[in-house]
C-alpha cells in the first residue's frame, strides 16, 4: 500500500488542496495527517470540511487540541500571534467541524505504523514536546513499538533512526528502510515549512517495499497569504508562508 502522510496544514487551504492532489498523482492508496489542522491560517473550516470529504484520517495536534480547550484549563506555549490566531479559528467552526476536530486521537495505528502529532512520551494534550535530539528521540523509541512512526510539529522534514546502539538524526531523503531498526519520520509542513523551502511538504511510504520518498508542491502562496491578511490575523503569518 502506498501511504500519503503529511501534518501541520495550519488551515492553509491552497497548500492542503495542492499537496493532495500531488499524492494522489503518485497513487496513493490513504492519506493520513499529523495533526494541527488549523492555527496561523485562515481557512480553518474549509480545510476540516475537505479532509472529512476526502476521508482523510489522522490525528489531534497541539494546536487542535487549544482551540477545542475554551475554559483555558490547558498551559499554551505559544506566541501571542499563534494564540490570537486560535481564538479567531474559533469563531470560523460550525458545530460538526468542532466534532471532528475532538473526535481525532492522540496517536494512530495503522497498516503496522504508528502516527503522532509531538512525540509519544505525552499523549494527554498537556505537554507537546520537540524531538529535536537523541535524548527526546529517545523516550519516544522506548514507547514505539511498531517499527515505523510518524510525526509532525517539528515543521522540519526529518529521519531519526533507531539501531541497536545509536540514534541517528538527518535530514529526510528518499530511502528504502532496512528491518530490525526503528524509525520516525516527520514529512515536514504543509502549510507552514520552517526550512527554508515554503512549498508545502509530505511523504510517500509504500508499506510493500520500505521505500520512503519525501514530496514537495508549489501552491498559490499568495492567495494564502491575502486570506490571512483580509481575516484580520496577525500579518507575520501571511509573511511567514514565503520566508
Amino acid at each position: 500500500m502506498l501511504l500519503g502522510v503529511m501534518g501541520d496544514i495550519h488551515a492553509n487551504f491552497e497548500a492542503l488542496t495542492a499537496i493532495y492532489g500531488k499524492l494522489k498523482e503518485v497513487g496513493c492508496d490513504k492519506i493520513i495527517s499529523l495533526g494541527d489542522s488549523v492555527g496561523y491560517g485562515a481557512s480553518p473550516g474549509g480545510c476540516i470540511d475537505f479532509m472529512r470529504r476526502e476521508k482523510i484520517i489522522g490525528v489531534k495536534g497541539n494546536h487542535d487540541d487549544f482551540l477545542l480547550d475554551k475554559a483555558g484549563r490547558k498551559s499554551w506555549e505559544l506566541g501571542d500571534c499563534a494564540r490570537e490566531a486560535i481564538i479567531w479559528s474559533r469563531t470560523q467552526l460550525n458545530s460538526e467541524q468542532l466534532h471532528w476536530l475532538a473526535g481525532l486521537p492522540f496517536a494512530l495505528e495503522f497498516e503496522e505504523c504508528c502516527f503522532v502529532h509531538a512525540s509519544l512520551a505525552a499523549l494527554d494534550g498537556e505537554y507537546w514536546p520537540y524531538i529535536l535530539d537523541r535524548k527526546t528521540a529517545e523516550f519516544h523509541f522506548y514507547l514505539q513499538k511498531p517499527a515505523v512512526a510518524f510525526c509532525g510539529h517539528l515543521h522540519i522534514p526529518l529521519l531519526f533512526t533507531r539501531n541497536s546502539d545509536n540514534i541517528v538524526i538527518e535530514m529526510l531523503k528518499s530511502i528504502k528502510l532496512e528491518q530490525h531498526q526503528k524509525y520516525l519520520i516527520c514529512p515536514g509542513a504543509v502549510g507552514q515549512p520552517r526550512d527554508a523551502d515554503w512549498r508545502a511538504a509530505a511523504v510517500v511510504f509504500d508499506t510493500a517495499s520500505l521505500a520512503i520518498t519525501p514530496v514537495r508542491v508549489e501552491y498559490d502562496v499568495d492567495s494564502a497569504k491575502q486570506k490571512i491578511i483580509n481575516a484580520g490575523l496577525p500579518e507575520v503569518l501571511a509573511e511567514r508562508l514565503s520566508q
